[in-house]
């Protein structure tokens, strides 16, 4: 096993190279330690990683109380606000729009249909936490919103509808809305939870080799109820990931199909069967969509889960977001056993996907499909699925390799990006879990992780690892890069299935220690250093999202946007971090005028086609408010013909959807757009 020292380069008006931490002059902590992080398990070796050397003083530990204050009900939306910086200054060439998506709503019905509604709720929004029927029993089971913020760059000026001049330069527009998803517009209207397929699973004291990946307060391994289709035991929240391409606005869940959003206003226009590549509306999706920079195109997968067998779909679009010709933009894949998989990444020619070994209890699956009952993580290898993609010679050509095992399973993978190299060998960059606290329940009631004891309990420890594998040859290496506790990891898009050198991450405050993301960390792959940014241990980072700097060609010349969540103030800022320079913390803070809960993932839109003006998105989002205000009476005569059957002299009949779709054919208007490529 080969080792490699993994040096932290800090600066404080020179460059510190391995010295551990000190305080820099903005309210800022940065950290640094000497440490041999890189061990390497090649095919048939095995052996301990090398610990690091002494470890270095570190940044204050996290204020517990202040991150569990970020798990709470968002109540009111945020539907458009120019928002100027109260820290530093918005780069001039800072342009486009930034999204991000995650769990927002832990009591269930807390948003209540407009007023003139024909159904209201029997029961009014309460405080969390005072009518605990109507909490989420995990934050992954909370409603989803979206956060947009406009970087309007040089622009000096719009008129806004009442015609008054307003200046756009150096600031941000915001707005932030609930998915109107049918399980959300459900609750709301009866004003209390309905959706309780999960919470045998989330209360279970998962005693396998997952530990408390299964339930992972940040990201769990189960995500949804094993029963198929469209039902109430699997809610499709729509929360996990917001994706921008080919002028479209997705969120995506675990489970269940993306829904479209409005790019401008953030309004819900309903689920997508991707332009009818999904044939079937009850299809489950993934969570992820992976990005081929070079070729300009986005793909998808999602799962016909089945404990014998499992088929494997792959969707690939264009710059369009049409199905490339090439096979229909469709290949289909059976792997063996149950196939839980939620991510992916792409390369030129491949997708790669990394199942884990489950053991399916027949009788359980058969009776209740709950999760924590149904199946379990094995002590066994996992496999690597390399498969040609819907535009490669060998489209649908899918290769299979056991990854040794090391004593964790290879489950709940997050890949950053993976790209091939010049003899074909698949590189691919993961944050991989590893399973702590085996048989001890996770914190299933709110508020969540309010000590750290707590938080660690029920949240598993993560790290940054390269994997390497061959299409012919099989498996070759995985090596752990960094044994700090990091979450979100990102790269620069331009890179995507491209080799990349620069990884960002959120980062916990205490180095190899479970702890909430918290910092931000860069790591260079190629000088094998690292450095680090972090805040006042009550303030919370999210993900790192890179936006490229206008007229800037660079890997990491550009910028990171990320949320930033004060837990004492219960206030949420945009934080905008030079790539190049992560230690000398935020060039601006920017509020959003809302406290955001800490979400999930995002993306950075940076063409000039999402530099709207502040006027342009202030007048769709008024008129998102009046058409939901307005259609809520016709969208509510629609769900009650088709929720409500009625009596025809005898059997229970009901009658047909007015919906506007195309059921004949699984579309629906919101489609059409997407097959035109309009």
């Amino acid at each position: 096993m080969g080792s490699t020292s993994f040096n932290l380069i800090l600066r404080v008006g020179l460059v510190v190279t391995l010295v551990q931490g000190f305080n820099t002059p903005q309210r800022c902590l940065s950290r640094g330690r000497v440490s041999h992080l890189r061990s390497s398990l090649a095919e048939e070796t095995s052996a301990a990683a090398k610990q690091p050397d002494t470890p270095a003083p570190l940044p204050s530990p996290p204020d517990m109380a202040a991150f569990s204050n970020g798990y709470k009900t968002v109540y009111e939306e945020l539907s458009c606000s120019l928002s100027t910086p109260t820290f530093g200054e918005l780069p001039d060439d800072l342009i486009g729009t930034y999204y991000k998506c995650g769990p927002a709503m832990f009591s269930a019905g807390s948003l209540p249909p407009p007023k003139n509604s024909i159904i209201q709720p029997k029961a009014p929004p309460v405080p969390d936490g005072q009518d605990m029927s109507r909490m989420v029993t995990h934050p992954f089971e909370g409603d989803g919103a979206v956060l947009a913020v406009t970087f309007h760059g040089t622009k000096t000026s719009s008129e806004d509808e009442s015609g008054s001049v307003v200046d756009c330069a150096g600031r941000a527009t915001m707005r932030y809305r609930y998915v109107r998803t049918n399980a959300f517009q459900n609750e709301r209207k009866k004003g209390k939870k309905v959706y309780t397929g999960m919470e045998s699973t989330r209360s279970a004291a998962l005693d396998d080799a997952g530990g408390n990946v299964g339930n992972d307060l940040i990201m769990p391994f189960y995500r949804h109820h094993l029963l198929p289709g469209l039902n109430k035991m699997r809610k499709n929240t729509s929360n996990t990931r917001a994706v921008y391409f080919g002028r479209k606005l997705l969120t995506l869940w675990a489970g269940g199909l993306p829904y479209k959003l409005d790019s401008l206003a953030l309004s819900t226009e309903g689920r997508s069967q991707l332009g009818g590549s999904i044939k079937k509306e009850e299809s489950g999706m993934s969570s992820k969509a992976a990005i081929d920079a070079k070729a300009n195109r986005i793909l998808f997968f999602g799962i016909d889960e089945e404990p014998g067998k499992s088929q494997l779909n792959l969707y690939e679009f264009n710059s369009k977001f049409q199905a490339i010709q090439d096979n229909d933009g469709l290949v289909q894949v059976t792997i063996p056993g149950l196939g839980l998989m939620y991510d992916f990444a792409v390369t030129d020619n491949y997708a790669v996907f990394v199942q884990p070994a489950l053991k399916v209890n027949g009788m359980q699956y058969m009776i209740s499909k709950e999760p924590g009952k149904s199946i379990s993580l094995e002590n066994e290898s996992s496999m690597i699925h390399i498969v040609a993609r819907p535009g490669n010679r060998n489209a649908g050509k899918a290769t299979t390799f056991q990854i040794p095992y090391d004593g964790n399973p290879e489950s709940n993978i997050e890949f950053i990006n993976s790209y091939e190299e010049d003899d074909g060998t698949i590189v691919f960059d993961v944050i991989r879990y590893i399973s702590t606290n085996s048989g001890v329940a996770g914190s299933n009631q709110w508020p969540w992780a309010s000590s750290l004891g707590s938080y660690q309990s029920s949240t598993s420890k993560r790290a940054l690892w390269r994997y390497k594998v061959h299409p012919s040859r099989g498996f070759i290496s995985k090596d752990r890069v960094s044994n700090d506790q990091i979450y979100f990891g990102t790269i620069n898009s331009k890179q995507s299935a491209q080799k990349h050198r620069f990884v960002y991450a959120s980062a916990g405050s205490l180095g190899e220690e479970v702890a909430p993301p918290q910092g931000i960390t860069k790591f260079d792959l190629e000088t094998m250093t690292q450095t680090s940014w972090f805040p006042q241990s009550h303030e919370f980072c999210g993900e790192p999202m890179y936006a490229e700097r206008q007229g800037d060609d660079t890997e990491d010349g550009g910028y990171i946007v990320s949320t930033l969540f004060n837990g004492q103030a219960e206030t949420s800022e945009i934080v905008v971090l030079r790539a190049n320079d992560i230690e000398a913390g935020p060039i601006a803070r920017v509020p959003v005028g809302i406290a955001l809960p800490h979400g999930c993932h995002g993306c950075f839109a940076p063409t000039d086609e999402a530099n709207w003006t502040y006027e342009e998105i202030e007048r769709r989002a008024r008129l998102a408010d009046k058409m939901e205000a307005r259609g809520s009476m016709w969208n509510e005569v629609k769900v009650s013909m088709t929720e409500c059957p009625f009596t025809l002299s005898g059997p229970v009949f009901s009658p047909p959807s007015f919906q506007s779709d195309f059921s004949s054919l699984g579309l629906r208007f919101d489609d059409i757009e997407e097959i035109l490529g309009l």
